[in-house]
């Protein structure tokens, strides 16, 4: 199935969202292709073909070639309630993401105080401090945990070799102010039934995020096995968790 297309630049948007309203968002990958650490089955941008956990300084763009293109968009007079790191893949897997996440939080603080700074990310470099000290600045890090096993991790994320769950929940336990954000699936894999929703329940519950984020597909999928969990299953999941559990879960859709 045809994804959507990649991101034509550093800075795209904004962007009308359903949880962080008019967001800017800031593309820290390529334009020509997708380089992210894990391949989901569910990605939008189809399969990743730039596997990896670390990305090449050379073929990415550079702390000054980000922090001018910030600079230019903060400078335009539009509303933007969030800036929000996401992209062609993975950003924080760019050698170079703590001091861009530095730059951009000096250069909203000079232009733009009252606009937030936000990640959507995979969650994949979470035990790297460097990395960890850039989430620390972060008013909404908005982290990826579709899994609490090992099995079910490896078969909807496909991460890149030698990447654990276990070592993702240790660190996901180090973010002030952590969002988890949970894509549920179903279909030939599942993370909706049984022990892996199970698995992730006990993890989320463990983790004691500041809010859980849960939502399923809306657009093409890397896999046509993919299938959409409806709005009102997602909508009893997160009342069941919020009254057995007293965690703070929205389900958006």
């Amino acid at each position: 199935m045809s994804g959507i297309s990649l991101q034509p630049g550093i800075i795209y948007g904004p962007i009308l969202s359903r949880r962080l309203g008019r967001s800017l968002g800031i593309n820290l990958l390529p334009i020509d292709r997708k380089v992210c650490s894990f391949d989901c089955l569910y990605c939008q941008y189809n399969q990743t073909n730039s596997l990896t956990n670390l990305a090449p300084r050379e073929s990415l763009p550079s702390i000054d070639e980000v922090l001018n293109a910030v600079e230019k968009a903060l400078k335009k007079p539009r509303t933007v309630d969030y800036l929000t790191f996401s992209g062609n893949g993975e950003p924080t897997i760019h050698p170079d993401f703590h001091q861009i996440v530095k730059g951009v939080k000096t250069l909203r603080d000079r232009f733009r105080p009252n606009t937030k700074l936000a990640i959507l990310s995979n969650s994949s470099r979470v035990l790297y401090p460097d990395v960890v000290a850039a989430l620390q600045l972060m008013d909404a890090p908005m982290m990826k945990l579709d899994a609490g096993d090992e099995e079910t991790f490896q078969v909807i994320n496909r991460p890149v070799a030698n990447l654990h769950i276990k070592e993702i929940i240790s660190g996901l336990r180090l973010i002030p102010n952590l969002i988890v954000q949970t894509m549920f699936i179903q279909g030939r894999v599942s993370n909706v039934y049984g022990d892996p929703f199970d698995a992730w329940v006990k993890a989320a519950v463990e983790l004691r995020p500041q809010k859980v984020h849960i939502y399923s597909t809306e657009r093409p999928t890397a896999d046509d096995a993919v299938f959409n969990v409806p709005p009102g299953e997602l909508a009893w999941i997160a009342d069941d968790l919020n009254s057995r559990f007293g965690l703070d879960v929205a389900a958006f859709w």
